[in-house]
């Protein structure tokens, strides 16, 4: 049910086979039991003021997108760096795809528009991951059966989960029942021991299952150490469970008995979840959509909060910022030292800013697009000892955030705003193309975006891939359409080997091309070396970038 979605990524972010095995840990992270289930997971996403977005996932109709920020806001570090060390993709490239995915995975669970049944959404993600198979599959599957044996309170699922219990569960159920033939009639004083006796099954239990469900921790965690949620708590529910079942059986028929023990062993238990639950980071996230503000993210009190909404309806007017995404939780760790002076000085510098995305989280920037370059120039410099994205070369081109650009044929890419894609879809459906002759097309190119080569070669980066397949899809939507590639390099090097590896790269990206099935509407592919270049030779790489490059023109 998720092929679709997995071929998808694997062509917009260049995962290849390691698509299926990211949707396989994000669907591991929603169908949870032991973390809320699905509705613990949108939960994630109301909690950081995205409750609408997630909602959106759920209902019909289009799905709102995440930015790289809101994954990150939403999931938490320590999620996706254990997702991406499990499915061997880096940080960033699980982050982005987990934008795209997280909507398209929480639509196909929910076809009806509701929340779905717990029960339900187990079996059917259940049945997906055995089909799936692999290392990431399996434990996966592992981590969900053990832990949905327990939230239905189904005990003979344990076994399913972790094959190591299964003696010592049939041991603990047959002791179970002999204690309750000893305690038929008994008095409170048998009852007590036969809790006891059960007690100390447990333990003898807790320790074999410790062992097996070590795979299951790391599936979820990715380092297996301590502080792992699952290699606690499910010995613990396995031991609560048993104290339950010994109690329910030992004490029919005889007079209460007091569970002191069970109310001791229980409130070690919320000691210990209270002391290794992770505070959330605080978090500021501002988009700016044609001159409108929203915000959202985690503050440690009202007072920075007020402050924050004070500043910016200063800033931007009053009516213009939607702060119903910015929630007060005084748990949260607050931000790095300085960050509210420092946002206060940018601030004057974002007075004609209109569109794109600011946001930090603890002490990190982890989004900055779309920002005037005084801006830009300023924030490396306020925050120049925080983890921030690249900011070097020209704010407009650098720092885009992927969103969805839209086919006649209904498919959706993930591309940059204002990116070749979103100029090519227009220029086709504008009266310039339709009306354009071969002398008005010539000269109107196309440059990408987010298409490299490696150095000196001809081989694609594998980060190409996903520019690489949207120019697929959009020669696939609007098949009359025919167009040249170009290859460029800069100034340096010699003249003739620079013409001949440009075009190796232009018919390198043309093959690709042929290879998809829309060889035909791309019947020319050029390299003009530095014919075209404009930055001395003796300039710096970085400034000489911009002559390196691939471009696309139209053509009748």
């Amino acid at each position: 049910m998720f092929d679709s979605i997995i071929n998808e990524a694997k062509g917009k972010f260049g995962l290849g086979d390691k698509a299926g095995g990211l949707v396989a840990a994000l669907l591991g992270l929603i169908a949870n039991p032991a973390s809320g289930g699905f509705g613990g997971f949108i939960d994630r996403f109301k909690d950081v003021g995205l409750g609408d977005a997630a909602q959106s996932w759920i209902e019909t109709g289009d799905n709102t997108p995440l930015s790289d920020a809101e994954v990150e806001s939403a999931f938490g570090d320590e999620t996706l760096a254990s997702v991406a060390a499990q499915t061997g993709i880096s940080r960033e490239k699980a982050t982005s795809a987990l934008g795209y995915l997280t909507p398209s995975v929480v639509d196909a669970l929910t076809p009806d528009g509701e929340m779905p049944d717990e029960e339900g959404l187990l079996s059917k993600v259940r049945g997906w991951l055995g089909d799936f198979g692999g290392a990431i599959g399996a434990a996966v599957l592992g981590g969900l059966g053990a832990a949905g044996a327990f939230a239905s309170g189904a005990a003979d699922m344990v076994g399913d989960a972790a094959g190591a219990t299964v003696d010592a569960g049939k041991a603990v159920v047959g002791k179970g029942a002999d204690i309750v033939g000893d305690a038929a009639g008994a008095t409170v004083d048998a009852g007590k021991r036969a809790v006891g006796a059960v007690g100390d099954a447990a333990g003898a239990v807790g320790d074999k299952f410790s062992g097996a469900m070590n795979s299951v921790g790391d599936a979820f965690d990715g380092d297996g150490d301590s502080g792992s949620i699952l290699k606690w708590l499910i010995p613990l529910l396995l031991l609560g469970l048993l104290i339950v079942l010994g109690y329910m059986f030992c004490g029919k028929d005889s007079k209460p008995v007091a569970p002191t023990n069970a109310n001791v062993n229980a409130n070690k238990g919320n000691t210990n979840a209270n002391s290794t639950a992770k505070a959330v980071e605080s978090s500021f996230n501002i988009t700016a959509k044609d001159g409108k503000y929203t915000v959202t993210g985690v503050v440690p009190d009202q007072k920075t909060l007020d402050d924050i909404k004070a500043k910016l309806d200063a800033q931007f007017g009053a009516g213009n910022v939607d702060y119903t995404g910015l929630k007060v939780d005084a748990t949260a760790k607050p931000f790095a030292a300085g960050w509210w002076d420092n946002f206060q000085k940018l601030l004057p510098n974002l007075k004609d800013w209109k569109t794109g995305s600011l946001a930090f989280a603890g002490n990190a920037i982890t989004m900055a697009s779309g920002l005037p370059q005084a801006a830009m120039d300023q924030l490396k410099s306020l925050f120049s000892g925080w983890t921030m994205p690249s900011l070097t070369g020209d704010a407009k081109t650098e720092n885009k955030t992927l969103t969805d650009v839209t086919l006649p044929d209904g498919t959706k890419l993930q591309a940059f705003a204002g990116g070749i894609e979103d100029q090519l879809v227009k220029f086709i459906q504008s009266d310039d193309y339709k009306n354009g002759t071969v002398e008005t097309l010539k000269d109107k190119w196309f440059p990408f975006d987010d298409l490299k080569f490696k150095f000196d070669s001809t081989e694609l980066e594998d980060s190409s891939q996903r520019q690489l397949a949207n120019i697929i899809a959009i020669l696939k939507a609007f098949p009359n359409v025919k167009i040249k590639l170009g290859a460029y390099t800069d100034k340096k090097g010699d003249d003739a080997r620079n013409l001949k590896l440009s075009d190796g790269r232009a018919k390198a990206v043309k093959a690709k091309l042929e290879t998809a099935g829309v060889g035909a509407q791309v019947p020319e592919a050029e390299g003009y070396g530095e014919k075209f270049a404009t930055v001395a030779e003796t300039a710096t790489d970085e400034e000489r970038a911009v002559d390196r490059k691939t471009s696309v023109r139209l053509i009748k």
